[in-house]
């Protein structure tokens, strides 16, 4: 009865979205009817993220969009008012359906829990302080050392949105080790309140960690991983609930202001500004229209761009080859933002999709298959209580969310890979269990059954 009832409300929405205005309105309501009707029962099910995503990218722009139009809003920031849901290509709006839907009951079929023998009491957990201690040390001299090699601590300080922007070049290979080395301490830090007695003086030596990691990396988008990280170890076995998803959007869009004062240097600080803000920075269908209406579907046009920053290393190609979807499309429609501060716009996967696999027609094959490894990797973690393989599986968890504003493979993918590698074999190595018989910590040896 249910799944015939969402059948008829899907049609009714998608016959108002060829055929009126705002089509963007009837699209943010498949997207809230499928995730109410099909909810994810916990908390880091692969599918609150995806909705996440979509509910950050289209339903509250276009709706925000929608709410202004109706009451004649005067724009206070104009590059904003360019943004126009409202005209938005039809295709844009149902490959932007597709797409979620492909993805979202994908997941939702392949994530449920599969008959499995009772999985014994996860036990208790012991982490080093002597070593959890380095490791915080290590990460926090890597900051001090980039912050110096880049610009120096003045030039963080004092202008820091400029800084982060164009001085970070050429210190790609130390970024990667930091955030590699960041997550496994901040996962640690989380494991290790979870597990003691006194949790303000751990809370706070965290806090101060996530916000000198979050700093060299942008704040807004890092502190709110971070902060995911360090609280996974509670998120495990936590049942969400509309109660809970309200919770968390508040805290996020909390987070997100201030990140944002910090970024800008106060310039979205007014709520009117910040309002406006929200439309215009989760952007990347305005970018997707700008590509369905200039070209054509392709198949695999920019799919050997992964081989690009590779051969760029060896000498064999141009230095600058486009080696990423959203630099190539920077370079045509905002050159003055590649070329001037070497910063890029950020087309949605759809625009890979429409660029590699001729959008719908073939798209459903990678996203099936990423639906399959992503809910495979949720079973395996969560449902089955792998305290060791968390991190991985929250790092491929925010993975998704960056996957949807760029590429399904990126050329990225092998420093991703090594990552994961990283912080499993630290995890594994420095995190024990308390046996209760004898108290000798002992190596956890992942899932117990």
């Amino acid at each position: 009865m249910r799944v015939t009832l969402y059948l008829a409300i899907l049609l009714l929405l998608n016959c108002l979205m060829a055929t009126m205005s705002w089509g963007s309105a009837y699209l943010s309501l498949v997207i809230v009817i499928t995730y109410l009707l099909f909810r994810p029962t916990r908390v880091l099910h692969p599918n609150n993220m995806l909705f996440g995503f979509f509910g950050l990218y289209v339903v509250l722009p276009s709706t925000l969009s929608l709410i202004l139009d109706l009451i004649s809003w005067q724009y206070l920031v104009p590059w904003i008012e360019v943004i126009q849901w409202k005209s938005f290509s039809k295709y844009v709006l149902f490959q932007a359906e597709f797409t979620f839907l492909v993805l979202y009951l994908g997941i939702h079929v392949f994530s449920k829990e599969s008959p499995a023998p009772q999985l014994a009491e996860r036990p208790d957990y012991a982490i080093s302080p002597i070593v959890l201690g380095f490791l915080s040390v290590v990460a926090l001299g890597l900051v001090v050392c980039f912050i110096q090699v880049t610009a120096g601590f003045e030039a963080w300080l004092n202008d820091y949105s400029f800084t982060y922007l164009t001085k970070r070049e050429g210190y790609g290979l130390l970024n990667v080790i930091i955030i590699a080395v960041g997550n496994v301490v901040v996962f640690l830090l989380g494991l290790k309140c979870y597990e003691s007695k006194n949790k303000l003086g751990t809370i706070l030596w965290a806090l101060f960690v996530m916000v000198a990691l979050s700093y060299v990396n942008g704040v807004k988008a890092r502190f709110i991983f971070l902060l995911l990280l360090f609280m996974s170890p509670y998120l495990m076995s936590m049942r969400i609930t509309l109660k809970r998803v309200g919770a968390f959007a508040f805290a996020f869009f909390g987070l997100l202001y201030l990140g944002t004062l910090v970024r800008t240097e106060g310039f979205y600080a007014s709520p009117p500004f910040f309002l406006e803000m929200l439309i215009g920075y989760f952007n990347s269908y305005q970018l997707h229209d700008y590509v369905v209406t200039s070209r054509d579907p392709a198949l695999f046009q920019t799919a050997a761009q992964i081989f690009t920053k590779p051969f760029q290393l060896m000498g064999l190609v141009d230095v600058d080859a486009n080696f990423d979807i959203s630099v190539m499309l920077t370079k045509e429609f905002f050159p003055e933002h590649w070329y001037g501060e070497r910063a890029t716009q950020q087309w949605p996967l759809d625009t890979e999709l429409y660029l590699n696999y001729y959008g719908p027609w073939l798209s459903w094959v990678p996203l099936l298959v990423y639906a399959v490894f992503i809910s495979w990797l949720y079973r395996t973690t969560i449902l089955r209580t792998n305290m060791i393989l968390l991190p991985v599986y929250v790092m491929e968890f925010q993975r998704l969310f960056s996957m949807m504003r760029g590429t399904l493979i990126p050329w990225e993918f092998p420093i991703y890979v090594a990552q994961y590698l990283f912080v499993y074999v630290v995890c594994r190595s420095v995190v024990g269990s308390k046996t209760s018989s004898s108290g000798v910590v002992q190596e956890v040896q992942g899932v117990r059954a």
